[in-house]
């Protein structure tokens, strides 16, 4: 796990109120915990994760935009998963009642222009973030441009704790198309509630209330905003060539990301703007 240090230079927010604890990070303006009503944390982070200006972060909700992966394919990128997750945020604002504690983080296109693929967007792009920590926990990525129109993508890159992976069933995407990585970019239809049986690499064409149910407890997630669906586990190989990561930790995380992707991505108006929002929440099994 990241050291005290290393979390106090990325700027750890902790987070306390009668409904949940939790916390988030400035850098990529990241959150990376939420334990709602007592229980055990929702969100997986690594124990091994790295959090310094320009690592990945393997676990909690990192913020992919202005493009996700690897890009569109008819868009090629210097790096994977956009602009925003490397660098610091600014907090702008900080709300809190008996039951809830909202976080908002803002950053613009000049705080992104030394990355690479920065040139490529405009150079007054805005971005703003706000992160409600409650009984549910709510995410808000608002992106604009007041000069230039462009074309976004951006998925909110959920990493959720299991009991294990063979627990696990995702129950929401029935009836959709996906794209399989793990067969070469492939179209499939989706046959029922999907299983993580291993490496699992895949965009669904579309998004709903999505469910997340292992031998504890069953997640729910709602979005606004978004038309895409990704799943994403390493399995045992892939895990093994992950910085920052404990390669024995695939069996107890799945990735459940809503937002918009490949042909899906916004494109977003001169002057104008595009809201994404998910909320989750969690439900013990009896």
């Amino acid at each position: 796990m990241a050291t005290s240090t290393q979390l106090t230079s990325a700027e750890l927010r902790p987070v306390a109120n009668t409904a949940c604890t939790g916390s988030a990070l400035d850098l990529g303006a990241t959150v990376i915990g939420w334990k709602p009503g007592g229980g055990s944390d929702v969100l997986f982070l690594s124990r091994d994760a790295l959090v310094g200006e320009g690592d990945e972060i393997h676990g909690g909700i990192p913020i992919c935009a202005p493009w996700f992966g690897h890009g569109r394919d008819d868009v090629e990128v210097p790096r994977p998963h956009g602009l925003v997750r490397w660098v610091p945020w600014r907090l702008v604002e900080e709300r809190a009642s008996d039951a809830s504690t909202t976080l908002v983080w803002e950053l613009t296109g000049a705080q992104t222009a030394h990355l690479p693929g920065a040139s490529g967007y405009p150079s007054d792009i805005w971005f703003r973030y706000v992160a409600q920590f409650a009984e549910t926990l709510t995410c808000t990525l608002t992106v604009g441009s007041p000069s230039t129109p462009f074309v976004l993508d951006q998925i909110f890159h959920s990493y959720f704790s299991v009991s294990g992976v063979d627990d696990v069933t995702i129950s929401g995407l029935e009836g959709y198309r996906y794209r399989d990585y793990t067969d070469g970019a492939t179209w499939h239809d989706s046959e029922g509630e999907l299983r993580i049986t291993g490496h699992t690499d895949r965009i669904y064409d579309g998004t709903g209330v999505l469910s997340i149910r292992d031998a504890t407890r069953v997640l729910t997630m709602r979005s606004t905003g978004a038309s895409s669906t990704v799943v994403w586990n390493p399995g045992p190989e892939g895990a093994q060539s992950l910085t920052g990561w404990a390669a024995d930790e695939w069996n107890t995380m799945v990735c459940v990301e809503v937002g918009n992707v490949q042909h899906h991505a916004v494109t977003v108006p001169a002057g104008g703007s595009h809201t994404l929002t998910m909320e989750v929440s969690s439900e013990p099994l009896t």
